[in-house]
């Protein structure tokens, strides 16, 4: 978070104070402004929510005692009705007890006791904002998951329904809608969506080269295009970071990518082996990959073919490496990785299904 204060702009930012002492609001107004905030003032609590009423702000900061209606009746009021907004409780020192009650029924991000520290005032409201935008951020992606979500098994649900009383020709249409699910990822990032569509194609190729049955084949096209499903949760860096340079932290995160696509789809009856070849598509055939560690024929062989497309695609756009890589250098890695992060059967089958391209 420091990195984030560093670069901080506090003009992008509106303060919102509240106090019935004309030489507060006049001191908290000269010391913000200074610093670059857009600053309001109230003197009550009735003027504060008529503001808030008009425009939103990123944080407000309220004195404890006011007549007519207290700093914790205000900071609740506004947890109700602007929960983004953050919320500052100013003190004195015979506050205490009410300043307990304001964070357990106006859920303050902190409280400050008069008289305050310029400084420690100014780092408090610049973390308040810094983690405010952080909660919203994680909110604003849960709530696209879960909704993107609904919307998939509402259209797998429908899709399902129909597969059961129709022949071969709705097979194909049910497998046509579901490159449309595909489309979810261009919501998260655009690139995704074609990538997705190369991956598919490829590893359809490859299975009915390896003579698996027409659904085996299908699922893994169905793998191919949704591989990348769990991603829609991540936030926008890890996202758009290329793995090699996540930190620790991030790695494990986005490594949660595979379990979400597989949760994703695994409620749903004829999308069962697609989302075990999604769990799987990042295990190496030596046992380092991840989430589950599988080694060898453990892997299921659609996540085993679906691991080498998309290494041979990510070596080339240099998601997979630092530098991006030609299709005939991608094609190396794969083949001195045989036996190691790839399965030597499956790997022989790829270039084999590219020779024929």
């Amino acid at each position: 978070m420091s990195d984030t204060l560093d670069a901080f702009d506090a003009s992008h930012y509106k303060v919102l104070c509240v106090d019935d002492e004309p030489n507060i609001l006049s001191a908290l107004r000269r010391m913000l402004s200074l610093e670059g905030f857009e600053v309001l003032t109230a003197e009550n609590g009735a003027q504060a929510l008529d503001m808030l009423a008009r425009g939103s702000v990123s944080v407000i900061i309220s004195d404890m005692q006011m007549p007519g209606m207290n700093g914790t009746e205000l900071l609740e009021k506004i947890r109700q009705q602007w929960p983004q907004t953050m919320r500052l409780l100013l003190t004195g020192a015979s506050d205490v007890s009410g300043a307990i009650d304001a964070i357990n029924q106006g859920a303050i991000y902190r409280y400050i006791a008069k008289p305050w520290n310029d400084e420690e005032l100014l780092s408090t409201i610049k973390s308040s904002i810094v983690y405010g935008t952080l909660v919203n951020e994680h909110d604003r992606l849960q709530a696209l998951t879960d909704a993107q979500k609904e919307s998939l098994n509402e259209m797998v649900d429908t899709l399902e329904s129909r597969v059961k009383d129709r022949t071969k020709d709705l097979r194909a249409a049910y497998v046509a809608s579901i490159k449309s699910f595909s489309n979810l990822l261009e919501l998260r990032r655009p690139d995704l969506l074609p990538h997705s569509r190369r991956v598919a194609t490829l590893s359809m190729k490859m299975a009915k080269l390896a003579g698996l049955e027409e659904d085996h084949c299908q699922s893994i096209f169905i793998a191919g295009l949704l591989h990348d499903i769990g991603k829609i949760g991540l936030s926008d860096r890890v996202l758009n970071t290329k793995f090699i340079e996540l930190p620790l932290a991030d790695a494990k995160i986005y490594r949660t990518h595979t379990a979400m696509g597989e949760t994703t789809l695994s409620a749903l009856p004829d999308m069962k082996e697609a989302a075990a070849i999604i769990r799987s598509h990042h295990e190496y055939f030596n046992g380092t990959g991840f989430p589950d560690g599988l080694k060898g024929e453990d892997i299921p062989i659609g996540a085993r073919i679906v691991a080498i497309v998309e290494a041979f695609e990510e070596l080339q756009s240099g998601d997979y490496a630092k530098m991006q890589s030609t299709p005939a250098e991608a094609v190396r890695v794969i083949t001195s990785n045989r036996g190691i992060l790839f399965c030597p059967a499956m790997a022989d089958l790829f270039v084999k299904a590219l020779r024929g391209a």
